[in-house]
């Protein structure tokens, strides 16, 4: 059994290495656009390759849409801050949890200690994005609110929407300079400014920036006043705020309770697993000891979502 776990392992990781190794980085791409760039083709030659690139363009978003890792999983991952793309953050999570494991089994332990420093590295990377993009999220919010009355204010003075846009990216920190640096590049490369702003609210998935966006197109496209809408909408932003501070006060012995509740019995179980993994033979020999242990998992997962549900408070 072990054997067969090896070399299964062992498989997935020379495929991973081999993706990474091989993986298109775009720069083989610049080079062949910058030597067409410069290169005196006839038009045909310049048709020819317009059609090749038009049915490579077509290939790839079929390509695409067959992806495990879809856009909405990049979205979220860039919304974290982490410095990885969508492909990286996979790569990272499947050798955080193969590799010990299969260490643990070729050091000779048994197959229980391998399982739960697999399910230790499996749960790792998705609790450090969580808690990055929650931290991210919440910064992001803050500086919301002072960037919208900077804007105004900037616009009050003669200055454009992009130009204050530009001065908040200089001005301000990180995260909201560089989402609105990254906005600015977009526009300069010919991206409409409709559009970039979209991509930006995708990126950072943040609802009152969702509102300003809104705002902001509308105004555009109806030519209403924009300082008012902007003031408006920091006073909204700030008072949501506020009233978000009010319930995780009011919450936080709740959230406390059952993250304790929650996550005390599957530390317990992990900790065993390691130190003394024989405790649990007798549960995976019998079968009332399989039905109590899919049992538990199925209450404590319901448990988990009931608390959730009740101290995450939409607003």
């Amino acid at each position: 059994m072990q054997i067969v776990l090896i070399s299964i392992f062992a498989a997935l990781l020379v495929y991973l290495l081999i993706n990474i190794i091989y993986s298109s980085t775009g720069k083989e791409k610049v080079r062949k656009r910058v030597e067409l760039y410069f290169k005196e083709n006839r038009a045909e030659d310049v048709q020819e390759q317009f059609i090749r690139e038009k049915n490579q363009e077509e290939q790839k978003k079929r390509k695409d849409k067959m992806k495990l890792i879809s856009k909405d999983f990049g979205n979220y991952i860039a919304s974290s801050g982490i410095k990885l793309t969508a492909n990286e953050f996979i790569y990272m999570w499947t050798g955080l949890t193969l590799v010990p494991m299969i260490v643990v089994v070729l050091l000779g332990g048994e197959l229980l200690t391998a399982s739960a420093v697999a399910i230790i590295g499996f749960a790792i990377p998705p609790i450090l994005i969580g808690r990055s993009r929650k931290k991210r999220a919440e910064l992001f919010n803050k500086q919301l609110s002072e960037a919208l009355i900077m804007m105004g204010n900037s616009i009050k003075g003669g200055f454009t929407f992009m130009q204050s846009m530009e001065s908040i990216s200089t001005e301000m920190q990180p995260p909201i300079s560089s989402e609105f640096a990254k906005v600015l590049r977009e526009v300069h490369y010919g991206v409409s400014q409709e559009e970039a702003l979209k991509h930006m609210v995708e990126r950072t998935q943040n609802r009152d920036l969702e509102l300003l966006v809104s705002a902001v197109v509308t105004s555009t496209q109806v030519g209403s006043n924009l300082t008012d809408i902007l003031d408006t909408i920091s006073v909204t932003i700030r008072d949501r705020i506020k009233m978000k501070q009010d319930i995780n006060t009011l919450t936080a012995q709740g959230r406390i309770s059952g993250i304790i509740i929650g996550s005390l019995p599957v530390v317990l179980i992990l900790a065993l697993m390691i130190i003394n993994p024989e405790y649990y033979e007798g549960f995976f020999d019998a079968t009332i000891g399989k039905v109590l242990i899919v049992l538990s998992i199925f209450m404590e997962t319901i448990g988990f979502l009931v608390i959730k549900k009740i101290i995450n408070i939409k607003m």
